[in-house]
């Protein structure tokens, strides 16, 4: 496969999560390669922040940041320690325990004022992407079933079930944020997300419960 088709097949797992007004977020699958190409479509779509979520060892060609026009902000969630051993659900608990700060700095990063749309990307586009987005459309106050049907439809690894039993997984975690911290906005202020911070998110759920919302669309 060509650069060109390597580009234009990652490009198609890119796909917006439900719409925020004047500014669009992706998700999807980290580019292994950043040519020309690539950085032409991303602009296309107005892409202008990239937060990558994976670690330094799963990055095996350029760095995202050297995609022209592009704002990259690189977030390794697992510190190093890939669980691929875990279930769904320890894999979620471990990230939200013992990754706060770094979930808190993704969610920061899309807060931000800015002139274009975002992209949160990890290596399959599913796990560590798919809670983030979890987070930020619940505290934006999206429906419960949106949110676990836009993750189920975006974690595609046999392993870990039939898109029902993924669904389950993330209302359970869900669930469990709230029966342990109030809810899950208390969750991410205990985890270091400002009150202005969160005012900006509920700020974007306002903005696209004003707009039309994206429909949620199977993953490539």
């Amino acid at each position: 496969m060509s650069p060109v088709q390597v580009a234009a097949a990652e490009l198609m797992s890119l796909r917006p999560v439900p719409g925020f007004g004047t500014k669009t977020i992706y998700r999807g699958v980290a580019p292994q390669t950043t040519d020309a190409a690539y950085a032409g479509q991303l602009r296309l779509r107005g892409i202008t922040t990239l937060i990558d979520l994976r670690e330094l060892n799963e990055i095996s060609r350029e760095p995202l940041g050297d995609i022209p026009g592009v704002r990259y902000r690189g977030i390794p969630l697992y510190c190093g320690q890939n669980p691929s051993d875990r279930t769904l659900s320890e894999n979620q608990r471990l990230l939200l325990d013992g990754r706060g700060a770094r979930l808190i700095a993704a969610l920061r990063v899309i807060g931000q004022p800015t002139d274009g749309n975002t992209a949160v990307v990890c290596q399959s586009g599913g796990k560590r992407t798919g809670l983030v987005i979890a987070l930020l459309l619940e505290a934006m106050g999206v429906t419960r079933e949106l949110i676990i049907a836009d993750f189920a439809s975006a974690v595609r690894e046999p392993g870990y079930g039939l898109p029902g039993h993924i669904a389950a997984t993330m209302n359970d975690t869900l669930n469990w944020l709230v029966e342990s911290y109030g809810s899950v906005t208390g969750y991410l202020l205990s985890k270091g997300l400002t009150g202005a911070e969160l005012h900006r998110l509920l700020e974007l759920g306002a903005e696209a419960r004003a707009s039309t919302v994206w429909p949620l669309a199977a993953s490539s």
